[in-house]
């Protein structure tokens, strides 16, 4: 009965009221929540396609964000989601701090919910995830049958372990080729082809980010073409010859701006892509064409040194990182600091292919830096020797954070190490910080805060301290 409440206000027009509270379903607009009464269907996002009807069945791609701005992020779907008929959904009850069978619990009962409310597609139910939130919807499906597929941003596998292949599924990844999960995504490939899942990446020239509209709306055309192989859906050769066309201006865009490494793979991909679809000679034309090119020869020359260089940095500094916080080894951190002005020097080189290494190199770092505090933080008794070594090394690596200075200030403080928090101190101020009561408020440095040295630095860098100097 509800479903059919709600189907006829969809139809009756948008605007109208769907429950007490005054809510509606509306078209080509994110909707915060859904008016039902289960908790977890409160928190429902959704978004509807312009052209959205109850008169046939439509995908969904469900956002799995256990953080940050979700309707942003659907409203950053929209365009895309449009074109290709798709409905965009989400849930609120999604946190970060949810173990992740608590995470796929929210997950199911959001689809049946939304099962119940619209008529979904059930051989196109589909889940998309940034960074975190791709690992995340990358090993739904083989949590939750009945999900056919995953578009994954930003977002290399994960635990390829936790991926059944006894409950198949169609992967698109997009991935930036300067986002530091790149060299594994590549690796990954190969993995999904082992355990036999349909898989197809589209590699973009920016980093760890949200990619152009362009890319977003490539794999939603991607997943419609598997999901046409896989006679989920019906033939439709206007569909085909769309997604054709526009992965063919793809390729040609990433010619024009010099992209050739991309264009190749892409060139390549076609061919698989569109097999048994339609023609694909244009596809092996452009590859042979884009091979003997000078400009591609001399990018995949370079690539090809970058490579060898960048496992074995990555692999030198999961070794010495986890040597240094298991040691305490402080006398590190000048070989630390040597590594992020090699990675400087990188990013700052008048040749792409080391400056997309350098981008790597240091999302790498302190991606890595950030999992061992995160790691920390969770002991029940935390390693604070470690704990200090490592946001020590945040503010080598990542010196405009503030909040690791503070750290560093706080815990040094709590073992009566005046001299390194006040050395500390200064760094942060000489960055720029100026809010003083916050200085005065941090934890474990009561004796700290009221010591002459401290505030003489607070008086010297923000002109004003709030104890005497003698």
């Amino acid at each position: 009965m509800r479903r059919i409440v709600i189907f006829l206000l969809l139809v009756g027009c948008i605007g109208v009221p769907a429950s007490a509270q005054g809510l509606a379903l509306k078209k080509g607009i994110v909707m915060d929540s859904l008016p039902v009464n289960d908790s977890i269907a409160r928190q429902i996002m959704l978004y509807l396609p312009q052209d959205f009807d109850t008169g046939q069945k439509w995908p969904v791609l469900f956002l799995c964000d256990a953080e940050g701005d979700r309707s942003k992020k659907l409203r950053y779907l929209k365009a895309a989601a449009d074109k290709n008929g798709y409905i965009i959904a989400s849930s609120g009850a999604l946190r970060d701090s949810l173990s992740l069978t608590d995470k796929i619990l929210t997950i199911s009962k959001t689809f049946d919910e939304l099962k119940d409310l619209l008529p979904l597609d059930l051989d196109r139910v589909y889940t998309i995830g940034y960074d975190t939130g791709g690992q995340l919807a990358t090993i739904v499906p083989s949590m939750l049958r009945g999900v056919n597929g995953v578009l994954s941003v930003a977002s290399s596998p994960g635990n390829l372990d936790l991926i059944n292949p006894k409950e198949p599924f169609d992967y698109v990844g997009v991935m930036g080729r300067g986002d530091y999960q790149y060299i594994y995504q590549l690796q990954s490939e190969a993995a999904l082809d082992l355990l036999k899942i349909a898989n197809y990446t589209l590699y973009h020239p920016e980093g760890h980010q949200w990619p152009d509209l362009m890319y977003l709306d490539l794999g939603m055309q991607m997943l419609t073409l598997m999901g046409i192989k896989r006679a989920a859906i019906p033939r439709d050769d206007m569909v085909i010859q769309s997604a054709y066309t526009d992965y063919q201006n793809a390729i040609l865009e990433l010619e024009q701006s010099g992209q050739w490494i991309l264009a190749y793979h892409y060139s390549e991909q076609g061919e698989s892509l569109f097999k048994a679809l339609r023609d694909t000679d244009w596809f092996k034309d452009r590859r042979k064409s884009i091979r003997k090119s000078k400009l591609y020869k001399n990018q995949k020359r370079e690539w090809d040194a970058v490579r060898v260089n960048e496992l074995m940095l990555a692999g030198d500094y999961m070794f010495y990182l986890e040597e240094d916080v298991l040691s305490f080894n402080l006398d590190n951190l000048g070989w630390w600091n040597y590594q992020m002005g090699k990675i400087t020097k990188y990013k700052e080189s008048d040749k792409r292919e080391e400056q997309l290494l350098g981008e790597r190199l240091d999302g790498y770092l302190n991606a890595l830096v950030e999992e061992y505090l995160e790691l920390s933080a969770q002991e029940p008794n935390p390693d604070y020797d470690g704990l200090i070594l490592l946001n020590m090394l945040k503010t080598i690596t990542a010196p405009e954070d503030y909040e690791h200075y503070l750290q560093v200030i706080s815990l040094t403080a709590k073992y009566n190490d005046f001299g390194t928090s006040n050395y500390y101190l200064e760094a942060l101020l000489k960055k720029g910080y100026t809010d003083a009561d916050n200085l005065y408020n941090l934890p474990h440095t009561g004796l700290l805060r009221i010591s002459p040295e401290y505030n003489a630095l607070i008086a010297q860098y923000l002109g004003e301290a709030r104890y005497a100097i003698e």
